[in-house]
């Protein structure tokens, strides 16, 4: 009878997962549309790809892979609901920045905030919205950088 339960119990929580994972437009496998994408106040790096995977009950892991305009990686992840409240934020490699935290909220069906502190001062804000057919994901960046420089960038992302 035990075994029954745990198969059960597992059975559900897997197709739970599976659920959020397909309820969630924001989660795949996206890479940078270098062509399409609008960097005014940074370097267009040469190569960008983000992965977001659920997270808890409403939410996404989020991992960043990047080639800099100078050829040097840098990495970013972080894991958050969609509740507004901060979540750690990590970065390494070329540019790291530490003390970061970041919020996530929904702010339509398929749009999300983010928005980034430093040492809890906000600096920064991103949306993302992913298109109706769900084959691409627009990211506008705006704020200042750790620097006090302003930042104004389109993201186009292509879902793998």
């Amino acid at each position: 009878m035990k075994t029954a339960w745990a198969i059960t119990a597992v059975s559900l929580s897997l197709t739970a997962t599976a659920a959020h994972a397909a309820a969630d437009p924001q989660t795949g496998h996206w890479v940078l549309d270098l062509k399409r994408s609008k960097y005014v106040t940074a370097t267009l790096p040469k190569m960008s790809e983000a992965t977001l995977v659920p997270a808890g009950a409403d939410g996404v892991s989020l991992k960043v892979n990047m080639i800099t305009a100078k050829g040097e990686e840098a990495h970013i992840m972080y894991s958050g609901q969609y509740d507004g409240k901060p979540n750690p934020r990590t970065e390494t490699g070329a540019g790291a920045i530490t003390g970061q935290t970041v919020t996530l909220k929904r702010v339509g069906p398929r749009a999300v905030e983010r928005v980034v502190y430093l040492n809890g001062k906000n600096v920064g804000a991103e949306v993302w919205e992913i298109s109706a057919d769900g084959k691409t994901r627009t990211v506008h960046q705006s704020g200042t950088d750790s620097k006090g420089k302003p930042i104004n960038n389109l993201q186009i992302y292509i879902k793998q």
